[in-house]
């Protein structure tokens, strides 16, 4: 037992910039969770795949992965939407024709992100029953106002008003629900995706005609218990909830 923690303990010291073999860690592991979800053992499986400290135990090695993901799953799902978040950022800003609109450019970020998620989608649908946890509320919620931030910023939005979080928050519901429709989607190219997606959008154009932000979201959080969490999350939370009565 000894030998393991020491053994974590030097490989930390020497990986001080260990971002890239986390994101290593974590892309390895998507073709295996599908089957055995967020787990250790489906880390440990992709670990194995790229040869990641093969001549150790799987003990050993678990003992590392501990030392890079404090909470586990979770933390798998996070570096996992940050690599996609990176990923589209690259590919719309390397974009040619960008669109000039604002709301068409979010519709482009989010049909990018999901085509990008196309080979994940089981892996995605997997980290939705993890995210709904209670535990894990609050980081989830993070998770998604991270996205829908990066979103927002790449579309261009500078808004530094009381809109900049209803932006957010309707953008949550719509990215959400949109994310939801997809999973099920088995049309050629997503077309339904894409109608669905459309139909959504308009929510986020209802937010420049809102005259009084803060009543609208007042009323949004209506029932929230103000003890729990932080306003903003529970905010959001409210949101994501509403939106999904439009599937």
């Amino acid at each position: 037992v000894e030998r393991s923690r020491g053994l974590g303990d030097v490989y930390k010291r020497q990986n001080k910039d260990n971002q890239q073999v986390k994101a290593d860690l974590v892309k390895a592991m998507l073709s295996h969770v599908p089957f055995d979800g967020w787990t250790w053992k489906a880390m440990d499986q992709g670990a194995v795949d790229i040869n990641f400290e093969k001549n150790i135990t799987e003990k050993q090695r678990i003992k590392i992965y501990k030392l890079y993901f404090n909470n586990g799953g979770i933390d798998f799902i996070k570096l996992f939407v940050e690599i996609v978040d990176k990923a589209v950022e690259k590919d719309f800003i390397s974009l040619d024709n960008k669109p000039e609109r604002i709301p068409e450019k979010i519709k482009k970020l989010i049909l990018m992100r999901l085509n990008y998620c196309i080979p994940y989608k089981e892996s995605i649908r997997s980290s939705l029953s993890l995210m709904a946890f209670p535990k894990n509320s609050k980081q989830s919620m993070k998770i998604l106002y991270n996205t829908c931030n990066s979103i927002w910023r790449l579309a261009g939005d500078k808004s530094t008003d009381f809109s900049f979080y209803t932006k957010r928050f309707s953008l949550a519901g719509v990215y959400t629900s949109t994310l939801l429709y997809w999973l099920d989607d088995v049309s050629l190219n997503q077309l339904e995706t894409e109608r669905f997606l459309d139909r959504r959008l308009q929510d986020i154009s209802m937010i420049s005609k809102i005259k009084n932000p803060f009543n609208f979201i007042k009323n949004i959080s209506n029932n929230v218990n103000p003890l729990r969490d932080n306003l903003g999350i529970n905010l959001l939370s409210k949101v994501i909830k509403l939106s999904l009565i439009h599937i």
